[in-house]
């Protein structure tokens, strides 16, 4: 009886702390006027039509999701590359032209969504992001990937649909990466882009 006991509260112990990780409350921007930033986890940026990030963002030092979607950004700030916490960041449907290479200093990120952007390029740095599990880039127009994208032995999921890859491309590049779920849409018959 007594080893059920403590079977059934190491279970719960689990289940409290998976639940506790799951819950960080996400804010909006415009609610954030007289808090302490030390206190802030998750912030909203969503649909503002944003063309730049304001400056205080910087003082929010313990992020852990930033949500900067559906904005008109056409780079980032060089202070994305502080939020050292920072697990998941969200810069889908903006105007980026370049992949932001502040994101290559985020050590701990975990998940990138950069889908419906205009830069072609994933640079080298990108291999610094190690702990990368997601990289969403759906109907992002990449035509090559860095050497170092091998270095991103944690991914498990990549979406590139969206994108026009040829049969050989989609073939070396799923045998390249093999451990990773990799979402293309059918091959086209077009030009083979260049891989790792």
């Amino acid at each position: 009886m007594k080893k059920l006991f403590v079977i059934l509260l190491l279970i719960l112990s689990e289940f409290s702390c998976f639940a506790q990780s799951d819950s960080i409350v996400e804010y909006d921007w415009l609610e954030l006027n007289s808090v302490n930033p030390d206190t802030i986890y998750a912030i909203s940026f969503e649909k503002m039509k944003l063309a730049e990030l304001p400056k205080d963002l910087s003082n929010f030092h313990n992020l852990r999701q930033l949500n900067l979607s559906k904005n008109k950004l056409v780079e980032l700030p060089d202070f994305i590359g502080d939020f050292l916490f920072l697990e998941k960041l969200d810069i889908s449907k903006n105007e980026l032209q370049n992949f932001p290479v502040e994101i290559c200093k985020l050590n701990n990120l975990k998940v990138l969504i950069a889908n419906r952007n205009f830069f072609d390029k994933i640079p080298e740095c990108i291999g610094y992001c190690t702990n990368l599990e997601v990289i969403d880039l759906w109907d992002t127009p990449i035509a090559s990937f860095p050497k170092s994208f091998s270095n991103l032995k944690k991914l498990q999921i990549l979406d590139l649909q969206g994108i026009k890859y040829g049969p050989t491309f989609q073939k070396e590049f799923r045998q390249t990466f093999s451990w990773v779920e990799i979402k293309f849409d059918p091959p086209c018959n077009c030009m083979e882009s260049s891989g790792n």
